[in-house]
């Protein structure tokens, strides 16, 4: 049975798998799924994941979630082209990034990215049309997610998420004091985790992530998108740069 991918752009959690698909070298059917369009909540996506969170694997006839579980999946199950070091060290360090991604990183580039890229086109449609769309969002979470989305989550989230950005980008760069590759001397899926959210910084919060405050970063975006793999990814994009829109992302931890 073929393996199977819905996702939206090749940016974000999206963008973790269909890199991480590419770099293992595997063939797999590509469902795009316009998530500003609300298509992730159309009864056929819905059937696989209840929640419309995307992407989503199927293998084996298994649907599978949650993006950092699906790259550990697909680096356990086809072991070739190793995404994974061997060094204990290594792999605790890989799955570190990973938490900091899930718990800090993807809510809020995403908040920051959106504020940017897509909040202000989404003020300006029609609110009554808007409104209709968001109703037909199956679960209330992520109904009220929408719209505050659109709305906008206020100036202390804005705020605290342009610290965290600037908190990320120094972890990123002490990471890469020694090493060219986050989680050690290797490519891993530390990087595989970070790049689809840091890739947007240079221009959503470029007076953090430039070559003067944040060398070792650009420098590190530099040798991700010159990867065959992620150019691959990237180019299964239905825009010229993926990176020039993002949809609502996850909400940012109740706890931090």
């Amino acid at each position: 049975m073929a393996m199977e991918l819905y996702h939206w752009e090749p940016n974000g959690a999206c963008g973790q798998v269909l890199i991480a698909l590419k770099e293992k070298g595997l063939d797999f059917k590509s469902h795009y799924v316009d998530a500003l369009a609300f298509e992730q909540h159309s009864p056929a996506i819905l059937k696989l994941n209840p929640t419309g969170q995307l992407p989503i694997l199927v293998d084996n006839g298994e649907p599978m979630t949650e993006s950092s579980y699906i790259i550990e999946y697909l680096e356990e199950a086809y072991p070739q082209n190793a995404l994974m070091p061997k060094a204990p060290l290594d792999r605790w360090k890989v799955r570190v990034w990973q938490k900091y991604v899930d718990d800090y990183v993807g809510a809020t580039v995403s908040s920051v990215a959106w504020a940017a890229l897509e909040q202000q086109s989404f003020k300006n449609r029609d609110r009554t049309t808007l409104d209709k769309a968001f109703a037909k969002i199956p679960m209330k979470e992520s109904r009220d997610h929408w719209v505050k989305a659109v709305d906008g989550e206020g100036d202390e989230v804005m705020d605290r998420s342009k610290e965290r950005i600037k908190e990320a980008i120094g972890k990123i760069e002490d990471s890469l004091k020694t090493n060219q590759w986050l989680a050690g001397p290797t490519y891993s899926l530390a990087d595989i985790s970070l790049f689809p959210y840091v890739n947007f910084l240079p221009s959503v919060a470029s007076e953090l992530a430039n070559k003067n405050t944040a060398p070792k970063t650009m420098d590190w975006l530099g040798r991700m998108k010159a990867r065959p793999a992620v150019k691959a990814a990237m180019s299964m994009s239905k825009r010229p740069d993926p990176f020039t829109t993002i949809a609502p992302g996850p909400e940012h931890v109740r706890w931090g």
